[in-house]
């Protein structure tokens, strides 16, 4: 039978795709070091050598620092950094308490401010105790640099009004902060898939009550389904507060939960990963989020296409299988290429906000209207009429101008393409499964931006850029009882 398998017409389409692709020209890009890589190892190891002063140069035993005392707490902190993670994957449930039956501010307002601050001073602890050659650099450390010092130079260049100007700058530069945390914070694989299992955790909480509150029928605001749509009684929203919002984090960790089941050698996690899968599946069509769905299926369909291309049979047949056996699903889905959904989001759907941002950008195509002043959260608050424009990308140019928004897609395209590096570079099957599965769900949130300010949630930001920061840390990474500080893709 795996004979029959492996000569049917299917998997010899299948395997010639994957030798077309792999001797292709844009492949081949991907895989290559980026230009400007060695000049940026030259300038930090010239750095390192001529400028820090002594004390911090990285020419310590692999034991650590000597000068340490021996009662200082310093090493446990560095050894004990990655347990930070820990309460990051539980980050929906502890916004949840926090703002839980309290006004907007105090802790629960500023918590993930503080504990942000809190895994870069574990960071700084780490490379203090174990010297600079502690700290990790990518490919993408320059596209960082130039994006955190073009968005700096916009915000001083137009800001008319300071504290809006701040606030929204916020969303682009703070929580990219996440992803040297991710990046420096673990010590071996073991940490990063105990994360990652602890995460699908969580997410599978959220889950289950998403499907518990569409069971309910619990009421939503009117303004979340259209009125001409009929069918939809509610929707998964969860802790989270929004079904969107709650769609892209089931995209995101889809992969994750699927590739621990591939990477499962026994059959009670198989099972458990497998009932994990489900429930995230299910709740992610209850939310009712077509641009999560879209996101969802192009993730799993990447993931397919670098896993294991056979799944992509079973990727289609959930797709072509969903609406049959949900009429809701199939209304939904057919009801956006219906004239009453074109008329309406051009009269004041997406359409007619995509509209009005691309007008913005003909305005002040260079400069933009100012951080915070179009398209979002802080807008909606601090600037009377404005609205949510529902494309990050259009968002960010109406804002930032062309400038901004080609920094920003240089930056994600360069991580990007660094996570598909680090996915060659991996050599076990499992290491490149997850590092797969990292990949595809970061690929369903970029691709979710697109009709939705997905980045513009504090908790969809600081995942993204947090599983950034371990994918690309995943190849510098030994097992439980190795370290290791140097990366390949630097």
């Amino acid at each position: 039978m795996s004979e029959i398998t492996k000569t049917s017409l299917s998997c010899r389409l299948i395997q010639l795709i994957r030798e077309a692709w792999a001797h292709s020209l844009f492949a081949g890009w991907l895989r290559r070091e980026p230009f400007w890589v060695t000049g940026t190892s030259m300038v930090i190891h010239t750095f390192r050598e001529r400028v820090l002063p002594p004390w911090l140069r990285p020419t310590e035993p692999a034991g650590g620092r000597t000068g340490i005392s021996a009662g200082s707490s310093l090493p446990a902190v560095a050894n004990g950094a990655w347990l930070c993670l820990l309460p990051l994957c539980a980050y929906p449930l502890i916004d949840y308490v926090l703002r839980l039956g309290k006004p907007a501010g105090g802790l629960a307002g500023t918590w993930d401010d503080l504990f942000l601050l809190l895994c870069l001073t574990v960071v700084a602890i780490r490379v203090y105790v174990r010297g600079l050659s502690a700290y990790r650099t990518t490919d993408l450390h320059l596209p960082l640099f130039v994006y955190f010092g073009m968005f700096l130079f916009l915000f001083f260049l137009r800001s008319p009004e300071t504290k809006v100007g701040i606030e929204g700058l916020r969303v682009y530069l703070e929580y990219a902060l996440w992803f040297f945390v991710g990046l420096n914070i673990p010590d071996n694989k073991r940490q990063v898939k105990t994360f990652t299992t602890c995460l699908i955790l969580v997410c599978v909480i959220l889950a289950f009550h998403g499907i518990a509150q569409y069971v309910a029928r619990v009421p939503i605001p009117a303004n979340w389904v259209d009125q001409a749509e009929a069918g939809v009684r509610s929707r998964a929203f969860s802790v989270v507060g929004s079904p969107n919002i709650l769609g892209s984090l089931l995209a995101l960790v889809l992969p994750l939960s699927i590739a621990g089941f591939l990477n499962s050698g026994t059959w009670r996690p198989r099972i458990g990963y497998a009932a994990a899968t489900l429930a995230l599946g299910l709740c992610l069509f209850l939310t009712f989020s077509r641009g999560a769905w879209l996101a969802a299926f192009a993730g799993l369909a990447l993931f397919a296409l670098l896993s294991n291309p056979r799944m992509l049979w079973a990727v289609a047949g959930v797709v072509v299988a969903a609406p049959l056996v949900s009429p809701s699903i199939a209304g939904r889905v057919l009801y956006m290429f219906s004239s009453g959904y074109i008329v309406s989001s051009e009269r004041s759907g997406r359409i007619a906000r995509w509209q009005a941002a691309i007008e913005k950008v003909s305005q002040h195509p260079w400069v933009g209207e100012g951080f915070g002043r179009f398209g979002g959260a802080v807008a909606t608050r601090a600037i009377p009429g404005s609205f949510y424009v529902d494309n990050f990308y259009l968002k960010t140019a109406a804002e930032s101008g062309v400038p901004g928004l080609a920094v920003l897609i240089w930056v994600l395209v360069s991580a990007w393409r660094a996570g598909y590096r680090v996915f060659t570079l991996l050599a076990q099957r499992a290491e490149k499964t997850l590092a797969a599965a990292f990949l595809s769900g970061l690929t369903a949130v970029l691709i979710h931006n697109v009709v939705e300010n997905i980045f513009e949630a504090p908790l969809m930001s600081t995942f993204f850029w947090l599983l950034l920061g371990l994918l690309l840390a995943m190849p510098l990474l030994g097992e439980s009882n190795e370290k290791s500080t140097r990366s390949p893709v630097s």
